[in-house]
């Protein structure tokens, strides 16, 4: 464990504020794990608790010529969090809002225009984040979902084992689900329905 280089707060602060590295650093020592714990208890989502946290420490070292700390540097970090977590929550509720609001449409069979309009810019989402796969995923991935070649025969193809397609196919799901988040990624059949 390191050693603590600052005993008083406010000199910690006055060092971050003048660009110390080493000041941030064992203020990311002292305060990452409590704020994961208190961020991962609430959301009761782990992944989520350690990027509201490591977003919190960036935004930190972005402005910290600029940081303004009234009273303890563990109440402004602890209310910093909160509001993180309170922010991520309401994004959430908006996008399940918005995957009920989606099913009771589907449900209704609303205008088949209305429809068509929203599967065209689900698809136009989806090629955006396809357009940043490197070319040899995004090759293999739409061989796969796009012409319906099975992995044996883009392997054939492409002139790669079996085991190379499948990794490859791995991760451009990872990378959409990763960019489209659990918003789109439940309609990516639908997508795959369109071609």
């Amino acid at each position: 464990m390191q050693s603590v280089l600052y005993n008083d707060e406010q000199e910690l602060l006055t060092k971050l504020q003048q660009g110390s590295s080493t000041a941030f650093q064992e203020l990311y020592n002292k305060y990452y794990g409590l704020l994961y714990l208190h961020a991962s208890q609430k959301l009761q989502d782990r992944e989520a608790a350690k990027d509201l946290v490591h977003d919190l420490f960036s935004n930190i070292w972005q402005k910290k010529t600029t940081l303004i700390i009234q009273g303890k540097i563990s109440s402004y970090l602890y209310t910093a969090i909160r509001y993180r977590i309170i922010d991520y929550l309401a994004k959430e509720q908006t996008k399940t809002n918005y995957l009920d609001s989606l099913s009771i449409y589907l449900d209704n069979k609303v205008s088949e225009t209305d429809h068509l309009l929203r599967e065209r810019l689900l698809q136009e989402q989806i090629e955006q984040v396809l357009k940043k796969l490197s070319p040899r995923v995004r090759e293999i991935f739409e061989l796969s979902r796009k012409q319906y070649l099975s992995h044996k025969e883009i392997a054939e193809k492409l002139n790669l084992s079996e085991h190379s397609v499948r990794s490859y196919i791995k991760e451009a799901l990872r990378l959409l689900r990763a960019k489209l988040g659990g918003l789109l990624w439940t309609l990516l059949v639908l997508y795959c329905k369109i071609f």
